[in-house]
């Protein structure tokens, strides 16, 4: 059982359970913002991110940014788009972890809801994610196939 399964199963739901077995990137994310009720732009995080900080979840009250750290991998930056949906398919919240100066020109009047980062620190909150993004990561991989597009 996965750690994410321990803990639904103490929850008794799991978030992930309803979604279809093979979704493209696309139909994934379509999900992912129907589930939260806002938009999710995903893009290169600004620099002073924080050097342990390899993505980031922002939320106002009209809309999400996932960040990525910008001149990695692709293969790690799909798996961070993927760590931060399961934050929000979660509904995790609060900063977990000091960032850098990326964020610093917003304050309180721009009303941020979330602000999560994935980092090197693993808490209960970054472990479950990463968990769910594994099994998100399998989902995308049911491709017809997955050899030609690495989820």
């Amino acid at each position: 059982m996965s750690w994410l399964g321990g803990v639904i199963a103490r929850s008794g739901s799991d978030p992930l359970a309803d979604l279809p077995l093979s979704l493209t990137r696309e139909q994934l994310h379509r999900e992912v913002e129907r589930r939260h009720g806002k938009p999710i732009a995903i893009q290169p995080a600004p620099a002073g991110l924080g050097k342990d900080v390899t993505g980031l979840w922002l939320e106002t009250d009209e809309r999400s940014w996932i960040f990525h750290a910008a001149g990695e991998s692709e293969l790690l930056r799909r798996h961070v788009i993927l760590h931060e949906y399961g934050h929000i398919l979660l509904m995790h919240s609060g900063c977990e972890l000091t960032l850098g100066t990326a964020f610093s020109h917003i304050g309180g009047s721009r009303r941020i809801k979330t602000l999560l980062g994935r980092s090197t620190a693993w808490t209960v909150q970054e472990i479950a994610a990463e968990d769910a993004a594994t099994q998100l990561a399998a989902r995308l991989a049911h491709r017809a196939d997955p050899l030609l597009e690495a989820f």
